[in-house]
């Protein structure tokens, strides 16, 4: 089975950067704690978004993490921060 490679781009509203990176900084510990997680790790991208790269043991992992309660605290911390919404790429390791 291949691993599972996300690259999520987060768009935050221009003066809703600082409160937005405070969201994501929040969710961290607790989405690298689910099972399957081999890698989250956000960064703050030239153009002022948000591009965390994610790698999960398997698609199963990734699905129960799209419903788990760690996404979900990043979720609640975004709403009302970003100007568009959020664009994911998901692939398998070649």
């Amino acid at each position: 089975m291949s691993t599972v490679t996300v690259v999520a781009r987060l768009h935050p509203a221009a003066d809703q950067v600082e409160r937005a990176i405070a969201a994501v900084k929040a969710a961290v510990d607790g989405i690298r704690a689910e099972q399957g997680c081999l890698q989250y790790d956000p960064h703050l991208a030239d153009d002022g978004t948000f591009v965390i790269v994610e790698r999960w043991t398997s698609r199963e992992a990734l699905a129960a993490h799209n419903t788990g309660a760690p996404v979900q605290v990043l979720r609640d911390g975004l709403k009302g921060l970003t100007a568009a919404p959020t664009e994911v790429t998901v692939a398998t390791a070649l």
